[in-house]
């Protein structure tokens, strides 16, 4: 098969869930014979030519960050013109878009329109937007900027949406990673059949995010005493993240720890624009020693913050579309607090429903925290979160039915009446 993926940025470039989910689902693909084709804005001023990487051959297109309006006309132009070139030379059998602002455009041309396309909704853009808008209006102090927000936000989310709808009608069939992100669909696009969206999860490299050989000595490499519970999150620092409850919690999960003779130490692995918030409210709290703001890590850093920490903690406030973090933490066989939003429940539940929070406020985590605090020393020896994620979600086996899907997909679409 001849396979177009459409997105934002590509790993390494872009780092994040759904980067990492395309270069996953790209070079296992590619593995297997498929031609994959993947195109990407870049930061950088000139782009390079058509490069291969992984098996999959990157077209990228320069981007230049300007208003909301100029920058969403540059990736729609930019990604249509891209397609028609890769189309043009070889019939492309799948498009599959990722992000709709971006392929709205190669979606509903008249070339798209005769490629089988399967879209991939990961979250609906226009209500992240939304849970942005109203973060920043908590916390702007400026009345003309708030005033300005308020006026110019409407508009950018019903152009969101529209982009949104005009992908998912067009898409032969629909993928999601969740039963969660499914369910958006039904709320917010009831034009869309139902039928037509299949649930296949994402998926994680068990071969990169494995428990460490020698824990301890890995531990002692890093500087961290036996006597710490060190607390691990891998998130982009954005409103919708929680990391702010996270950080909440923590003066009550420390006190918890210090009743068991233990202390707690928290490490936040990654970048964005709550940094200088979240270093303020550790500051605010007391807890600026047991907190570190590490920023965006290397790819072999990450993988050892997951093998030395004792708990992941999902902080999720709302959309949680899957959860790539989780399931690479659950790979390592460290387990994985997160507090029910999202898709989070279709992962955890099925393991131990305890490490759900009751909601996404500070005290639910600090209280889910402190319970498995508790119960730590009865799962000595477990791995229990790496069988699970071994028997659901190695990236050979998300492959395998993706591959099918496509294939099952494209079969039918070839056979459909003209």
């Amino acid at each position: 098969m001849h396979i177009v993926f459409i997105h934002r940025g590509v790993y390494p470039e872009r780092i994040g869930g759904t980067y990492s989910y395309i270069y996953e689902l790209g070079r296992g693909l590619a593995s297997r014979g498929h031609r994959v084709r993947v195109i990407a804005s870049t930061s950088e001023p000139t782009a390079p030519a058509p490069y291969e990487h992984e098996g999959m051959l990157i077209y990228k297109y320069a981007f230049r960050r300007v208003n909301p309006v100029a920058s969403t006309l540059q990736h729609l132009r930019n990604s249509e013109r891209l397609f028609h070139e890769i189309a043009t030379e070889e019939a492309v059998d799948i498009l599959t878009i990722h992000e709709a602002q971006l392929g709205y455009r190669a979606a509903r041309s008249a070339l798209g329109r005769s490629v089988c396309q399967l879209p991939t909704f990961h979250a609906p853009v226009f209500l992240e937007f939304r849970f942005g808008v109203q973060w920043k209006l908590e916390k702007e102090r400026s009345p003309m900027k708030r005033a300005a927000l308020r006026l110019t936000a409407p508009p950018m989310e019903y152009w969101q949406r529209k982009y949104e709808r005009g992908v998912l009608e067009q898409a032969y069939a629909i993928n999601v990673l969740s039963k969660y992100s499914k369910s958006h669909i039904a709320n917010e696009f009831p034009s869309i059949d139902l039928d037509r969206v299949y649930v296949i999860p994402g998926g994680v490299d068990t071969d990169r995010f494995r428990p460490a050989a020698d824990r301890g000595a890995l531990r002692a490499q890093l500087g961290i005493d036996d006597s710490v519970v060190e607390l691990l999150t891998v998130r982009k620092l954005a409103p919708r993240m929680g990391l702010e409850n996270l950080i909440q919690a923590i003066p009550r999960i420390a006190a918890a720890a210090s009743d068991l003779g233990r202390r707690v130490h928290l490490t936040v692995c990654g970048d964005g624009a709550l940094m200088p918030v979240l270093r303020g409210l550790a500051s605010e709290l007391g807890v600026a020693d047991a907190v570190t703001l590490a920023g965006r890590v290397t790819d072999n850093d990450l993988v050892q913050h997951y093998q030395a920490s004792d708990l992941f903690v999902l902080p999720t406030a709302a959309m949680e579309g899957f959860g790539i973090s989780t399931v690479e933490a659950l790979s390592v066989n460290l387990p994985v607090v997160g507090t029910p939003a999202g898709a989070t429940p279709e992962i955890l539940q099925a393991i131990d429903p305890a490490l759900l929070t009751r909601d996404t406020s500070a005290e639910a985590i600090a209280y889910a925290v402190t319970a498995w605090l508790g119960r730590r020393e009865e799962e000595s020896g477990t791995d229990r979160y790496r069988q699970e994620v071994l028997a659901k979600y190695s990236w050979d086996h998300v492959t395998d039915l993706m591959e099918a899907h496509y294939g099952d997909r494209l079969e039918t679409f070839r056979r459909r009446p003209a």
